[in-house]
């Protein structure tokens, strides 16, 4: 999933994209977690977690990814050498050496269905046996097996790419690191002629679009109906959109 990004900047900042180094690795997380510290999503996630509950799972998550021949990592470093964001893409399919490459994922509660005949709001079970797990966390199985389940439908028996993660420092936000972090992605994928897919969150999609991702499909979840204490909890979460989203395979390049 993609960090929440603010599409309309108009400030750009001069950036180097280069690849991500070990060493990196903890400068990374911190970037991903203030990236997704905004996000309701992942707050609700995160309710009655450890604090630093984010930060582990990314930590794992990234040792992973750095590791594996699949995945490819690039910084975007400022004048100073400052990381200000990241982006890890996963080749994925039929003819990847290394198809192992997973995403985070949240502990699975519930078998998928087609997204397009979901309800427009996913909501809990009424009822739950008393020793299952939270409703948050439930959502997120949920999510997860939506996200596996659309990908699988649309990309089944291709080799394609998948933008794993996408982060920027909140301090350089709306300043054109991510478009540029997008973009020089494609153009790697571009010459091999792949299709690509991401799991866009409501603050990010802009960015895809305009980069020629088209939507396939959404997931609305009312995210009161998941936090502790459902409606009563009156928090404000609202509903939170998931927009799947594939960019068709660029030829002639």
């Amino acid at each position: 999933m993609s960090a929440p990004l603010h599409p309309h900047g108009t400030s750009s900042i001069s950036i180097s994209l280069l690849p991500v180094a070990p060493d990196d690795v903890a400068t990374l997380v911190d970037v991903h977690a203030a990236a997704f510290r905004s996000d309701q999503f992942s707050n609700l996630m995160l309710l009655n977690r450890d604090q630093n509950a984010h930060q582990a799972l990314m930590l794992k998550s990234i040792q992973q990814w750095i590791s594996a021949p699949a995945a490819k990592l690039t910084k975007a470093v400022d004048d100073e050498g400052q990381i200000v964001g990241w982006s890890c893409w996963i080749s994925k399919g039929t003819d990847t050496p290394d198809d192992s490459v997973t995403t985070p994922q949240p502990v699975a509660e519930k078998k998928p269905e087609d997204v397009q005949k979901r309800e427009p709001k996913t909501k809990p079970p009424q009822q739950q046996p008393a020793q299952q797990q939270d409703p948050s966390r439930a959502l997120g199985g949920l999510m997860y097996k939506d996200m596996v389940s659309m990908e699988a439908k649309h990309l089944s028996g291709k080799r394609y790419m998948v933008l794993q993660a996408l982060a920027t420092d909140p301090k350089y936000q709306s300043r054109g690191v991510a478009t540029k972090l997008v973009k020089n992605g494609l153009e790697a994928i571009d010459s091999e002629g792949l299709p690509c897919w991401i799991h866009a969150s409501p603050s990010s999609y802009a960015i895809y679009e305009k980069a020629g991702f088209e939507e396939v499909g959404k997931s609305v979840y009312d995210l009161a109906e998941w936090a502790p204490g459902g409606k009563d909890g009156n928090r404000g979460w609202g509903d939170y959109a998931f927009r799947y989203m594939l960019r068709p395979a660029q030829h002639g390049h």
